[in-house]
C-alpha cells in the first residue's frame, strides 16, 4: 500500500495546490474586472444557493464520499506486506540485535545457491512469509537432466537457508525446467 499511498499524496497535494492557486486567481480577478478569470463559477454558485442539504444530489454525492473514504480507511488498515524474514540473533551470535533479511535479499543469495549447483543455467526465486519458490533451468535439453537436478538444487537452496539461520525457515518447492532450444 506504501506506493499507493504516495501516488494518492501526490495527486491531492498536486489537485490542492491547483485549487490554491485558481482560487487566488478568481479573487483578484473578481476584485479587479468583476469577472470570473478562468472558471465561471457563476452557475455553480447559483445552484449551490438554490439546492438544500436534503436534495437527493447531495444525499447521493455524500454516500459516494463515505463509501470512498471507508474504502481507503480500510485499505490502510489492512497489515502491511512483511517485507524482512527475521533471523534468529541467539543462532547467530548477535543476541538482543534485531536481525532480518529482506525478502530481494534472501532471493539473491538462494539464487546464487541454486546457480552454484553444477548444469544449473539460471534461476529465479520468489520468496513470501511461508514460502520459497525456486525456478531452475539446466543447461541440458532433456527433461531426464531436469529431473536430476532437481534433489541437488533443493538441497543447496536448504543448505543456504540453515546458514542463513532465519527464525521460522520457509519452505522450499523447486521447479526445473530443461533448457530451451
Amino acid at each position: 500500500m506504501r506506493h499507493a499511498n504516495r501516488v494518492l499524496a501526490a495527486l491531492l497535494s498536486v489537485a490542492l495546490i491547483a485549487a490554491g492557486v485558481l482560487l487566488i486567481i478568481e479573487v483578484i480577478a473578481g476584485r479587479v474586472s468583476h469577472r470570473p478569470a478562468v472558471v465561471d463559477w457563476q452557475p455553480a454558485y447559483d445552484w449551490a444557493k438554490r439546492t438544500t442539504w436534503n436534495a437527493g444530489s447531495i444525499r447521493v454525492a455524500c454516500v459516494v464520499l463515505i463509501l470512498l473514504g471507508l474504502a481507503l480507511l480500510i485499505a490502510e488498515l489492512k497489515p502491511a506486506r512483511v517485507s524482512r524474514l527475521a533471523a534468529d540473533p541467539a543462532q547467530a551470535g548477535a543476541a538482543g540485535i534485531d536481525t532480518a533479511y529482506t525478502r530481494r535479499g534472501l532471493a539473491a543469495a538462494l539464487r546464487s545457491a541454486v546457480t552454484s549447483v553444477d548444469g544449473v543455467r539460471g534461476a529465479s526465486v520468489k520468496v513470501k512469509r511461508r514460502k520459497i519458490t525456486v525456478a531452475a533451468t539446466t543447461a541440458a535439453q532433456g527433461k531426464a537432466a531436469a529431473r536430476s537436478l532437481r534433489d541437488p538444487i533443493l538441497a543447496a537452496a536448504r543448505q543456504r537457508l540453515t546458514a542463513l539461520k532465519l527464525r521460522r525457515e520457509p519452505s522450499v518447492s523447486v521447479r526445473v525446467t530443461p533448457r530451451s532450444r
